[in-house]
């Protein structure tokens, strides 16, 4: 059931007991904690670009390749104690479309100069239906489709998202 906001004075937002003073002060408070947490990320972000560089310069570099400082003498937080700061290096697997290609090509030519069958380009690279939704628009302009087909393929969602509203 959707409450409605009552009309009770603005002025009445810090003591009054209404959905929409309730609403303010905690929108009050998202702002004020939201600000806080831009400004810290702001700030961690810039000593961690900062710390990069005296890691890249000063730090000791590992096996495999990334680089450590260890702290003169444990630095305490809580329950959880830490002794230095490591700049990790890794790595993630990429794809080369563009060389898959080019090796397939360059063994089905050998194959074939060889007279075998060349069959690695094809198994890379297989031919494969995919919708094309600018053609949906095209016959629906051939009137080949409908607005109810169009409707149905390209059915509607929703979402939300949080936002700040400015002044």
């Amino acid at each position: 059931m959707r409450r409605r906001f009552s009309d009770a004075p603005a002025g009445s937002v810090l003591t009054a007991s209404t959905p929409e003073s309730a609403f303010e002060r905690k929108a009050a408070q998202w702002f004020l904690i939201k600000d806080r947490v831009d400004t810290q990320t702001t700030l961690l972000n810039r000593l961690r670009d900062d710390m990069s560089e005296d890691l890249r310069e000063f730090g000791v570099q590992d096996e495999k390749g990334s680089y450590i400082i260890e702290l003169p003498r444990p630095l305490r937080l809580g329950e959880k104690s830490y002794k230095g700061m490591k700049l990790e290096r890794y790595t993630t697997q990429g794809t080369s479309e563009d060389e898959a290609e080019a090796i397939a090509r360059d063994l089905d030519t050998q194959a074939a100069e060889q007279d075998r069958d060349a069959v690695i380009y094809d198994r890379l690279f297989p031919q494969v239906r995919q919708f094309d939704p600018q053609e949906a628009y095209v016959l629906y302009q051939e009137g080949l489709l409908t607005e109810d087909h169009l409707d149905r393929i390209f059915p509607e969602t929703e979402g939300w998202r949080f936002k700040r509203v400015a002044a």
